[in-house]
């Protein structure tokens, strides 16, 4: 008679042969074979249907989903530790981040692109699995922002003060609503007042649609029931891509009072200066403390790529990277929620140099490189003739004086830039500037802008398409008279990469 346990362990035999049987020579599954043996290993198989992303134009600063299916064609369970996006520029997103996917089933990958500004960006959605043949699945992806009708919420004030008012009488306050952008303005149904108290609307502008230069008056209404003094906020909900909401404050008889924001900083600069953006001096007229600080680089010259060190700081700093006009503006807001008018601080980063030359380009993964030649064109990368990475603060001019030598002050090795090359006091004779596409990085062509400035001043302004290890004559200037000559030679591969 046979015994169970010989029975169970006979029939744990059976079914393990059975489910090695399954796997023999089907997808998802490795072949280990030998003497005596023909064994498959159930694997994962990462697939991505389509093999590509393509958004084609979306308007600025719109954004657009598109959505793959990432599929586990394997035998096992597919253990998806990572999805991500190689940009630079941060216009994309991507989720889920991770993944876990049975045998033949698949789960939705959604990929947002939101331009901002107009050009082309191509990334890699990069998907890193447990799959043993590709543990690395790549899908690119490619779009471009364009021009196009885009709307714009903006507000006469961000708050309406209805003064004050006896307890039994009623009084209007009126703020207005404007479209002062290029596409239809639409003011959501979710537009209004969270909690009407004294306060009621008499023109609702939920629902509206307003075309561009459009205005709608909002009147409202309030009516105390006490003299304690009252606040509302009132938001205005809309379809404006970049600032879709703004709260307008409702204040009745002393309650609420708007706290103040106030930027002390200095008036001018220079390039290469780092400034600081002292808030502190912001207040709360009614004590409702600790304020909570919105910084915002409003406005930088196009050649700029530099960021406020912490946007909710009290007093955040700034590198001034590129000669040009700066706007930082501040918002606060107190303990209770309201939030002050939005103050500015705008100022001008004026070279001292007698020569500033600065070079910028519009594409990221990029590396060009800014030159300036001494005397002979033909010194382009010889040292110490030409200033230049390999040669970023050659001795010119007389021994033992450091202003009449160059140096490049900011060299850009990532995209964009800015670089940018200064000379104090030029000597007598013909300096010469030159821009090499030292690589692309798959960058692409790009366009690369440079500005001269003399004396503080801004003397001109040239811009060029070039392509990997091209060379852009660019212009020359001879002083003392400061004369500017503009190059129209044709664009030539290097011949040199390094300083000789």
């Amino acid at each position: 008679m046979r015994s169970p346990r010989r029975h169970r362990a006979a029939r744990r035999t059976m079914l393990a042969s059975a489910v090695v049987a399954a796997g023999a020579g089907s997808v998802g599954g490795l072949s280990c074979q030998g003497p005596d043996s023909d064994l498959t290993v159930l694997v994962p198989t990462a697939v991505a249907a389509p093999d590509h992303i393509d958004f084609g134009g979306v308007v600025v600063p719109y954004s657009a989903a598109a959505e793959i299916q990432l599929i586990n064609a394997g035998r096992a369970t597919l253990d998806v530790q990572s999805i991500s996006v190689t940009d630079t520029h941060g216009v994309y997103t991507v989720n889920p981040p991770t993944a876990s996917i049975a045998p033949d089933d698949s789960v939705p990958v959604v990929v947002t692109f939101q331009p901002a500004t107009y050009i082309d960006y191509s990334a890699s959605l990069v998907i890193q699995s447990n799959d043993p043949e590709h543990p690395t699945l790549t899908v690119p992806i490619t779009g471009e922002g364009i021009d196009g009708a885009v709307p714009e919420l903006s507000v006469d004030t961000l708050s309406v003060d209805f003064g004050e008012v006896p307890v039994g009488d009623r009084a209007q306050g009126v703020f207005t609503i404007t479209n002062t952008g290029t596409g239809p303005l639409t003011l959501l149904e979710s537009s209004g007042l969270a909690d009407t108290g004294p306060f009621s609307v008499l023109s609702d502008p939920a629902g509206q649609t307003l075309e561009p230069d459009a205005s709608f008056p909002v009147v409202l209404e309030y009516a105390p029931t006490d003299t304690e003094g009252d606040w509302a906020t009132f938001t205005v909900d809309s379809n404006d891509p970049v600032r879709p909401s703004l709260d307008i404050a409702l204040l009745g008889n002393g309650g609420g009072a708007l706290p103040v924001a106030v930027i002390d900083a200095p008036s001018d600069a220079a390039p290469l200066d780092t400034l600081i953006f002292d808030g502190s001096g912001s207040y709360d007229p009614g004590g409702f403390e600790p304020l909570t600080y919105t910084w915002t680089l409003f406005e930088q010259p196009a050649a700029s790529t530099t960021a406020l060190s912490d946007t909710a700081a009290v007093a955040p700093s700034l590198f001034i990277d590129a000669a040009g006009v700066y706007t930082v503006a501040l918002q606060v807001e107190n303990s209770i929620g309201l939030q002050s008018e939005v103050v500015s601080h705008t100022l001008a980063a004026v070279p001292t140099e007698d020569l500033y030359v600065l070079l910028s380009w519009n594409t990221a993964n990029s590396d060009l490189d800014l030159h300036l030649v001494q005397d002979d064109p033909a010194n382009y990368f010889h040292s110490p003739e030409d200033c230049c990475f390999c040669n970023p603060n050659p001795d010119w001019g007389e021994g033992g004086s450091t202003d009449d030598d160059p140096l490049l002050a900011l060299d850009n090795r990532v995209g964009y830039g800015p670089e940018n090359i200064n000379l104090p006091d030029p000597q007598p004779g013909t300096y010469y500037i030159r821009v090499h596409y030292y690589d692309d990085n798959s960058g692409g062509d790009t366009e690369a802008t440079v500005s001269v400035y003399v004396g503080g001043e801004l003397k001109q302004t040239w811009s060029r398409v070039l392509s990997q290890y091209q060379v852009w004559d660019v212009a020359s200037i001879r002083f003392p008279d400061a004369e500017i000559v503009t190059e129209e030679a044709d664009l030539y591969k290097s011949p040199y990469i390094r300083c000789q």
